[in-house]
């Protein structure tokens, strides 16, 4: 665009139409101001004739959030860059505008990748650290009891305990491994299902058989409803033990000693819902987006307290999707408890094939 010493537009291009989505005429011998939304308009008047004083070329919009307004309404980022023209007909500007939508575009993105990346090394580092952590208590114990059955004079029975231990702790490893070893094949799609004919109260009760040692550990108590009539799914039966063990894992680690938590499950429709509730510290509302994230919940802090990888509630998630179902999680805030929601496809069963399976299992 030409522009002159009082700020009217003396000429534009085609690009400048199609820019501002004016005709020419419609442009030429306008105030400029015309072009630029209104929080911007008094402040150009007075640069427009502090650079009539002082006209150079220079670009206006280093440093600034400069926007045009189009026709329509439609304001968009410019940048500006103005040169005096030869004085021959008076003060005329050339006024060069770029619209910077696409190089905003990118510039944001850019910045929101670098902030993923921030936080991907945030919690790169967190997990380390929970890693770190869990792998300490075992390594200890089994140090401590090499030492302890090298010694001639331990008896028989401290030699039955310390290999308890031992395989406790290397049971709490090889969970761990696996863990890991999950995440990778369901990321990288080489996961599968070993699918059957399943009915949930056989996996619940070895899901409940896997978490009593914690439960009782913290003397919590773990109220089982009593599932009457069968619970038919197709699924992997050990996945499906290690989705409710997992919540329940889960919901003791994060209820304090004495806590109470509630299981129950009940066919509704064509699903079955189960429950678990527990009175426990609660899910705060800023984290409840991410339960169900890779490392989503490693905090430090967390970590050395509960324990855990994060990983758990990331499987949950993960192997109840693959089974045709979905997973929720509820909290009313810190401590106030939380409860976790699993409905999966329940499978329509005849009385002579429900027999059959009743007698298999």
């Amino acid at each position: 665009m030409i522009i002159d010493g009082d700020g009217v537009i003396a000429k534009v291009n085609r690009q400048a139409e199609h820019l501002f989505g004016y005709h020419r005429e419609e442009l030429v011998g306008r105030p400029l101001e015309m072009l630029m939304p209104e929080r911007y308009r008094r402040a150009h008047v007075a640069d427009t004739r502090a650079y009539t004083a002082d006209p150079r070329s220079r670009s206006m919009g280093r440093g600034l959030d400069l926007f045009g307004l189009r026709k329509d309404g439609h304001e968009f980022p410019i940048d500006v860059s103005i040169s005096p023209l030869p004085p021959e007909h008076g003060v005329l500007v050339a006024s060069t505008i770029r619209d910077m939508t696409l190089h905003r575009r990118l510039e944001e993105e850019l910045r929101q990748r670098t902030r993923e990346l921030e936080e991907a090394d945030r919690q790169k580092d967190n997990f380390l650290a929970a890693v770190a952590h869990e792998l300490r208590t075992p390594l200890s114990v089994l140090t401590l009891g090499t030492q302890v059955l090298r010694r001639h004079q331990a008896d028989g029975r401290i030699r039955e305990q310390t290999l308890g231990r031992f395989e406790r702790q290397t049971a709490h490893m090889a969970r761990m491994i696996e863990d890991l070893l999950d995440r990778i094949r369901i990321r990288s799609g080489t996961f599968t299902l070993r699918r059957e004919t399943v009915d949930l109260r056989v996996v619940f009760a070895k899901a409940v058989e896997m978490a009593q040692p914690l439960v009782e550990s913290r003397q919590q108590h773990l109220d089982v409803a009593e599932f009457a009539d069968p619970l038919w799914v197709s699924g992997d039966p050990s996945r499906l033990v290690q989705v409710v063990s997992n919540i329940l894992t889960n919901a003791a680690k994060f209820t304090q000693e004495g806590g109470h938590i509630w299981f129950t499950a009940a066919q509704d429709g064509e699903t079955v819902t189960v429950r678990i509730r527990d009175n426990g510290v609660g899910i705060p509302k800023e984290m409840m987006s991410r339960v169900f994230e890779l490392f989503g919940q490693v905090d430090p802090a967390v970590v050395t307290s509960a324990g855990g990888l994060g990983i758990g509630l990331y499987l949950v998630r993960r192997l109840v999707e693959l089974h045709g179902g979905s997973v929720e999680a509820a909290s009313d805030g810190s401590n106030k408890g939380s409860e976790f929601v699993v409905r999966l496809p329940l499978l329509s069963i005849g009385r002579s094939e429900e027999r059959r399976l009743g007698k298999e299992c």
